[in-house]
């Protein structure tokens, strides 16, 4: 059962990963992840974090993969700096219990941001630049979930990219 959390970012999650008063929770797919990602930077507000986790389901195989190394997870804190974001950065690239690693620390700094607690600007800032790294990130995880899945052309078209979404 999912809680409804206080402020609007949380608000915004409940209301569009869950139903039936939080009893069951919906997973968006990547057309619904974005417009959730506008509903949030439309907001103009922040919170203490938003963390969202790929994974591809395919209908025809019953199978699902989930890509935990590019998970986005923004944090908002009191206070950071540079050092603490790089070592912040350096790991959540470390994860030890994924079997798949990148370790491209570009790639790192936006899917791992922290912004300053109130700096709207800045979150707004990192939602948009983990929006538009998606296109660059969803063909990466086609090619892993073809090659770990095992997909041919026939499973292609009954296969879908999700996403988990947790704020607080």
């Amino acid at each position: 059962m999912l809680n409804k959390q206080d402020g609007k970012i949380n608000e915004i999650v409940y209301h569009n990963t869950s139903y039936y008063n939080g009893k069951y929770r919906y997973f968006p797919t990547i057309t619904d992840l974005k417009c959730i990602l506008d509903e949030i930077i439309n907001a103009n507000s922040t919170t203490d974090y938003i963390r969202i986790t790929p994974f591809y389901i395919n209908e025809l195989l019953d199978m699902q993969i989930e890509f935990e190394e590019y998970i986005f997870f923004i944090e908002c804190r009191d206070w950071f700096d540079e050092k603490i974001q790089e070592e912040h950065i350096i790991d959540c690239l470390n994860v030890p219990d994924t079997s798949r690693v990148h370790n491209d620390f570009r790639l790192g700094s936006i899917l791992y941001p922290l912004c300053q607690k109130e700096d709207v600007r800045s979150f707004k800032i990192a939602l948009e630049q983990y929006k538009e790294k998606l296109r660059e990130i969803l063909p990466i995880m086609m090619e892993i979930a073809k090659k770990e899945m095992e997909l041919t052309a026939d499973h292609i078209p009954f296969g879908y990219f999700c996403f988990e979404i947790h704020s607080g």
